[in-house]
């Protein structure tokens, strides 16, 4: 029988309290500023270099720990032009003591072929945590990369900082601290040539102060600080995580952080906004305490605020969205043991009188109701819940908003962690309802984590994101002491697949029609008879036997004949196959695109 004990992540995650299950191993003490604790190296148990669907070639290495708390700002997309930003390390380095760098990697077809990696720092100064901001100068696409700047001797200290590039494509950076020692500087790009952000000083070992920050790229320089949150008013913990969001003219802010239990014994979900580009913000609020504001949700599920923190602003307005993860509140902390306290939340101030909405949890997907699912895991990766770090976007016309999210897989590994899919799901109403979730990558041989939604580039029947991939579970970068595998980078332009149920008579079998029309340009349709309400999935192949574009992922499709319609305007010319399946039917069909 799955029983729950409380272990309670030292350090890194002060004051958290968050547990796991009984088969979480102890972790140890780390502090994540670039201080490694001594412990024996785990030999690398995979540098398989079989990459799985969707990984972006010559992006691949071994830093499997991806954000350091909140949402990462890792990929940003304009029309054909995808730009994605990562950190790696050696294999027989996989904590980066002193191989951790920072890339950015771009491709100008949509995600077809890349662009070689161009590393951001060179060793000794290590970089990490990277987020990607572009902007445009002197007509001029460029980019800045923000996030975790090593210096000092043989770089060994660490803070807050930023890189821009010579040009775009160079990689020839120069780069600039914030102005006092700290953790990492994440933030929005504002307007011109400036990228704003948050970053907390000290380290973890009292309360935080949280301060903005503006980076000029033209200089290469920082501005004046401005205090968001201050220590010892109830406003800010130790260890904080943070993430800002800006709108499209740079003027309307929001910062959202976790609070810990430093000061008030329960964990809070923080926020604080501007309306004037950073030149003050508004006093801190609270937008959930666990055990206090908006903790008890409808039907009654009880849950406190975890990290995993996003945020996002409809475009052409000044109307936030902020997303993050929750456990259920105990007495001495938080617990990934109940299924009715794991959500993700959605907050936007103008939506359901403040309420936060649910996302994703027990109300919507089987893997957080059956009781048997959800106890059916074991020791879940350094800071990830079962439902965890989501990531929201819009679409260019604010119609749509997405969030994307991992997930535990129910059962066992060999390395004694749980396995993770990316999943994803959106509304069409402000975040007031959410469709239900889909599983994207429902691999049961990978472990995806991390997923960022591209803010741009999105449309009301898509979106874009990156995620990582590793053959095994646990994190080897981190306190976990998991084996090393190779980590690779992900990214998928994502299609929400319109089912149109043509006919409710129920057919005398499951059958899978030929497309038409056969041969096509870009355009056809897939029919298909389902007998009874099903979960099923549609792939489509190339020639090879390589997954191309997925239409349908364990989505429940009504009793009758079904239609989809493929557009394969991205793809070249050939021979390609789509299959039907589902528990207990699979079928499969050759089609002809001839451009």
């Amino acid at each position: 029988m799955k029983k729950i004990i409380f272990l309670f992540l030292i350090t890194a995650f002060a004051a958290a309290g968050f547990s796991q299950d009984k088969h979480a191993k102890a972790l140890t003490t780390a502090l994540e500023d670039g201080n490694a604790p001594t412990r024996m190296f785990v030999p690398p148990s995979m540098t398989d270099n079989v990459a799985p669907p969707f990984s972006i070639a010559g992006a691949d290495g071994f830093w499997d720990y991806v954000t350091n708390g909140a949402n990462m700002q890792n990929i940003a997309v304009y029309g054909d032009t995808v730009i994605v930003a990562y950190a790696t390390c050696d294999s027989t380095d996989a904590l980066g003591a002193t191989t951790r760098l920072a890339y950015y990697i771009v491709s100008y077809n949509g995600g077809t072929t890349w662009d070689a990696p161009l590393v951001v720092s060179s060793l000794p100064n290590r970089s990490a945590y990277p987020e990607v901001h572009s902007y445009i100068s002197g007509g001029q696409r460029n980019v800045v990369i923000a996030g975790r700047k090593y210096n000092g001797t043989n770089g060994a200290n660490s803070r807050g900082g930023a890189w821009k590039d010579a040009f775009f494509g160079l990689g020839s950076f120069s780069g600039a601290n914030v102005p006092l020692e700290g953790r990492d500087f994440f933030g929005a790009y504002q307007n011109g040539n400036t990228v704003g952000g948050l970053f907390s000083v000290p380290n973890g070992t009292v309360e935080d102060t949280l301060f903005y920050n503006k980076y000029d790229a033209s200089t290469n320089s920082f501005g004046t600080r401005l205090r968001v949150a201050n220590p010892g008013s109830a406003q800010i913990g130790a260890n904080s995580r943070y993430r800002m969001a800006a709108d499209q003219t740079g003027n309307n802010l929001v910062a959202v952080w976790y609070k810990d239990s430093t000061g008030t014994g329960f964990s809070k979900m923080m926020a604080a906004t501007s309306t004037n580009g950073g030149t003050s913000f508004n006093t801190p609020f609270v937008i959930q305490m666990a055990r206090g504001l908006n903790s008890v949700l409808a039907p009654g599920d009880t849950c406190g605020p975890w990290f995993g923190i996003d945020a996002a602003f409809k475009p052409g307005t000044s109307t936030y969205s902020v997303v993050w993860s929750t456990l259920f509140p105990t007495a001495t902390g938080l617990s990934s043991g109940d299924n009715g306290g794991c959500k993700i939340l959605f907050y936007s101030p103008n939506i359901n009188g403040g309420v936060p909405t649910i996302v994703a949890g027990k109300q919507n997907m089987t893997i957080m109701s059956d009781t048997a699912q959800f106890n059916n895991r074991q020791a879940l990766q350094v800071g990830v819940t079962p439902v965890s770090h989501p990531s929201i976007a819009y679409s260019a016309d604010g119609s749509m908003i997405y969030c994307a999210f991992s997930a535990f897989q129910p059962g066992d590994s060999a390395d004694t962690f749980t396995y993770n899919d990316i999943w994803y799901t959106y509304s069409a109403n402000g975040g007031l309802t959410w469709a239900t979730p889909t599983n994207l990558t429902n691999s049961h041989t990978q472990d995806e984590l991390y997923p960022t939604i591209s803010l741009t580039g999105n449309s009301n029947t898509s979106f874009n994101i990156h995620y990582i991939s590793t053959k095994g579970p646990g994190s080897s970068s981190f306190t976990d002491n998991a084996p090393v595998y190779r980590v690779n980078q992900c990214f998928q332009k994502v299609a929400i697949t319109a089912v149109n149920n043509i006919s409710t008579t129920v057919p005398d079998k499951f059958s899978l029609k030929q497309n038409y029309p056969n041969p096509f340009n870009p355009t056809t349709s897939i029919r298909f008879d389902v007998v009874k309400s099903s979960k099923m999935s549609l792939n489509v192949y190339d020639a090879t036997g390589k997954l191309v574009q997925t239409l349908l992922n364990n989505e429940v499709v009504p009793t009758g004949t079904n239609e989809v319609v493929f557009d394969a305007g991205k793809l070249s010319t050939g021979v390609y196959f789509y299959t039907l399946s589902s528990d207990n039917f699979r079928e499969t069909k050759k089609m002809m695109l001839v451009k």
